[in-house]
């Protein structure tokens, strides 16, 4: 009798559309282990290579669906390039509309995933990394600050498109 019940509740589930493991994008499911260079810059803002490509690591490092390794022994390569940068006035001051109270950041990134071998584009796209932030005394240094959080949010993006497919 058990086994019977045993065998009736395999069969039924086995169509509930759950995989165990990692499930990858169609065109990534040859691809173990991906390099991420440092990313280009089309912008004028300074110094945002490192910053986006190393929060982007760190990113994937966490996920784990990917080892990454150097250009050298990659199945794929992640190039990116920051694009663009928005920087908008969400809030005003009070009593003073032309002074902006609160701020927000989006930097718009176009990347693609290309096997290193073939030179296939696995993944082409865009995505953006948002962010606000306050004004203060030192507007620069807060600004620069908020560039990690609007890095985070790229990098949960790309992330979510390179590892999930969404």
């Amino acid at each position: 009798m058990k086994p019977a019940l045993i065998l009736a509740v395999a069969v039924l589930l086995t169509g509930c559309g759950y995989k165990l493991g990692e499930i990858r994008p169609t065109p990534m499911r040859s691809v173990r282990t991906l390099a991420v260079p440092t990313f280009k810059n089309k912008t004028f803002e300074p110094r945002l290579e490192v910053l986006f490509a190393d929060t982007l690591v760190k990113r994937l490092q966490q996920d784990g669906t990917y080892e990454l390794v150097g250009d050298d022994r990659a199945d794929a390569i992640l190039y990116c390039t920051i694009d663009k940068i928005e920087r908008r006035s969400l809030r005003s001051v009070q009593n003073n509309v032309l002074a902006t109270s609160e701020f927000g950041l989006r930097v718009f990134v176009t990347y693609e995933v290309q096997d290193r071998v073939t030179g296939a584009i696995l993944i082409k796209s865009i995505a953006q990394g948002n962010t606000t932030f306050f004004s203060g005394n030192d507007l620069q240094t807060i600004e620069r600050q908020a560039f990690s959080n609007a890095a985070s949010d790229l990098a949960n993006n790309i992330m979510a498109e390179v590892s999930e497919g969404w």
